[in-house]
């Protein structure tokens, strides 16, 4: 990319261009829960978190710590690579061998099958572990298109594998997206490596570990505790109401939190680096921020109250009605996060790692509870605690933002109001379209589509046109013709 590529130009064409595999892979989980016992998802679904926190631990943060960090050599990238190397076989090997104990442990009634899962899904371990830092060097250097063409390899690469499979041979049920997640893990790291053109020489300098490992430890605390805070919905739910239940409210986090996910991990990648090279100048952190949080609610917003409002039609096509509470639940919910999803960007670019793991802890400590009091009553109470414990989360934690970037509380709300109303306008021409569509759950779908689709494009020229146009010129390339309609923010909170 041009050197003259503004910082804005790149992090909207990378959340652009990495944010299409989501949409790949959502479609084919899609699949997956249309064709497969929703009893044999949650059991899938269930081993995959289990698998991937300790996949998050085996990374040791130190692909963060390498983009973080401003004085990194080759010497940093050769020593991350072997540490998380052995940390990821290590990893493999251990969940391998505690595959029986943990399923008699964690794994319900189905304990062969739970079993079976974990250590087909242990050999994500070793590929994820040092997928990372080849996607460091690409975020080092702001290549969002490569990183975006390797997650597109890997979803490519378990779609073409998972689908096929499942129509063809659906008895094989649950093993297919295992081996497929396998599959798609390695995928991606092949595709990292290729797109990097690095690989690691034999040397690990404990020098450069030690510069690492503060920073790269915080952040995989913080992460840590941020995942379980993602998925301890799941962790209550599966042992106390069973692997169907489990598998309604997956789903319904499929559409809904598990999009966001993704997307905000993407977000990470694109942001991190470009809010770093800001990080000692407040004010255009601050503004670069307030833009990023406007764009993604201003895109996220509509989609999630069209949803809200279409749920029985969607949950109709996939054959899972049950789930419909539940979805319109964390639908809101979703939105809350979504508006609260560059909260850790801001931390970690102005290197407060901490401050990111002692909020986890904290959103950890009032969950913890919550969920424990709630889960007895169905999942539609804890879908309930999901949604309001996430706007009092924004609440809190958008004010320490406030404070460190010093951005006034009144500016950060101003500039919701544009993406605020164009989402208001999407939900409320559903809500009135919807008594009047006639057909089957699919053309309903459709047609509320089109009839969100024109309140929305009615709504994005009278309130949020300038916002719109600036996202058109900076994916282009081109200098936004309003910079004075984001003013520079004031000191204080």
């Amino acid at each position: 990319m041009a050197e003259s590529s503004s910082l804005a130009t790149r992090a909207s064409r990378g959340v652009l261009w990495t944010g299409g595999a989501a949409v790949l892979q959502l479609v084919s989980i899609l699949v997956l829960y249309r064709l497969v016992p929703i009893a044999s998802m949650g059991r899938f679904e269930y081993a995959l978190i289990l698998v991937m926190f300790l996949a998050l631990v085996a990374s040791l943060g130190l692909g963060a710590a390498l983009v973080q960090r401003r004085d990194v050599g080759d010497e940093h990238f050769d020593a991350a690579f072997w540490l998380s190397l052995v940390a990821g076989v290590a990893s493999c090997a251990g969940l391998v061998g505690a595959a029986g104990p943990l399923a008699v442990l964690l794994g319900g009634q189905a304990t062969a099958e739970f079993r079976h899962a974990l250590r087909i899904l242990a050999f994500i371990l070793p590929w994820a572990a040092i997928s990372g830092i080849f996607r460091a060097r690409l975020q080092r250097e702001l290549d969002f298109a490569a990183i975006a063409r390797a997650e597109l390899t890997s979803v490519l690469a378990f779609g073409l594998y998972v689908v096929p499979l499942v129509l063809v041979r659906p008895a094989w049920g649950v093993s297919i997206p295992l081996t497929g997640s396998v599959l798609r893990e390695f995928a991606l790291l092949i595709a990292l490596w290729y797109y990097a053109r690095w690989t690691p020489r034999c040397r690990c300098r404990l020098a450069a570990l030690r510069a690492m490992l503060p920073f790269g430890l915080n952040f995989t605390g913080s992460r840590a505790v941020a995942y379980i805070n993602s998925n301890i919905a799941s962790l209550y739910i599966f042992p106390l109401l069973g692997e169907t239940a489990q598998g309604y409210y997956r789903l319904a986090e499929r559409l809904t939190i598990n999009p966001l996910t993704r997307l905000s991990t993407t977000i990470t990648y694109v942001s991190l680096p470009t809010f770093s090279t800001v990080q000692d100048d407040d004010q255009r952190l601050a503004r670069g921020y307030l833009r990023s949080v406007q764009v993604l609610v201003l895109f996220l917003g509509p989609l999630l109250a069209g949803m809200a409002v279409f749920s029985p039609e969607i949950l109709a096509i996939l054959g899972q009605q049950p789930a419909l509470t539940v979805l319109r639940l964390l639908t809101a919910a979703t939105l809350f996060r979504a508006m609260g999803t560059m909260v850790g960007s801001a931390f970690m670019a102005k290197g407060r790692a901490n401050w990111l793991f002692h909020w986890s802890v904290f959103c950890l400590a009032v969950l913890v509870p919550a969920l424990f009091l709630s889960v007895r009553q169905g999942i539609t109470a804890v879908a309930l605690v999901m949604a309001a414990s996430s706007l009092l989360f924004l609440i809190i934690s958008q004010h320490w933002v406030n404070r460190l970037l010093g951005l006034p509380a009144g500016a950060y709300l101003a500039s919701m109001g544009p993406p605020a109303a164009v989402t208001a306008a999407v939900g409320v021409c559903g809500i009135l379209a919807r008594p009047w569509l006639p057909g089957p759950p699919t053309a309903v779908l459709a047609q509320g589509t089109i009839a969100g689709a024109v309140g929305g494009a009615i709504a994005l020229r009278a309130f949020a046109w300038p916002l719109l146009l600036d996202c058109y010129r900076n994916v282009r390339g081109r200098k936004a013709a309003h910079p004075s309609r984001m003013p520079p923010p004031e000191s204080g909170g």
